[in-house]
């Protein structure tokens, strides 16, 4: 290839690589964290002329007793029309233990999950059948967050308030 072509090439494509996600494969180490979800994006693709549809779910650990971990972001999981089974039981998951009856509202507790709160589970396995290490994250409950921040000024009473005359 000419440095000429290369270069057309690379101008070409600068665009795309600019808007280009950064791929990251980090995990947390295994445990138990608490976690926001901040990002689902879905697709279609064709693989050897079959047709699947993903979701790529990414969430963010809210941990501000530790500096290291909080804000640190990560691929809660892959799932994909390949694997129904695990499609479904993380949609199920995601929607607090509630069955999701189709496709079309599974699509919708995905894209729902965008800013709740959960409770999740980070656990290594190792393959008996090639040896090698797969992490993944369980969800264990979503973690109810409305009214948290209205439930104190709910009890205390407001100073404007006028006090009755004697």
């Amino acid at each position: 290839m000419s440095d000429m072509l290369f270069e057309n090439l690379l101008a070409e494509f600068n665009e795309d690589y600019k808007n280009a996600e950064e791929y990251s494969d980090w995990m947390p180490d295994d445990g138990e964290y608490i976690v926001s979800i901040i990002k689902c994006a879905k697709d279609t693709s064709e693989k050897d002329g079959k047709k699947m549809a993903w979701w790529k779910l990414t969430a963010r650990i809210e941990a501000p007793q530790d500096e290291q971990l909080n804000g640190q972001e990560f691929t809660l999981g892959f799932y994909s029309s390949n694997n129904f089974g695990i499609l479904k039981g993380q949609a199920r998951a995601l929607n607090s233990g509630e069955v999701v009856p189709s496709l079309a509202e599974a699509d919708k507790v995905f894209e729902s999950a965008i800013g709740n709160v959960y409770r999740v589970k980070i656990i290594t396995t190792t393959s008996s059948k090639n040896g090698k290490e797969y992490t993944n994250c369980y969800v264990q409950e979503k973690i109810a967050t409305e009214g948290v921040e209205d439930a104190g000024a709910a009890e205390a009473p407001s100073q404007d308030t006028e006090q009755p005359q004697s």
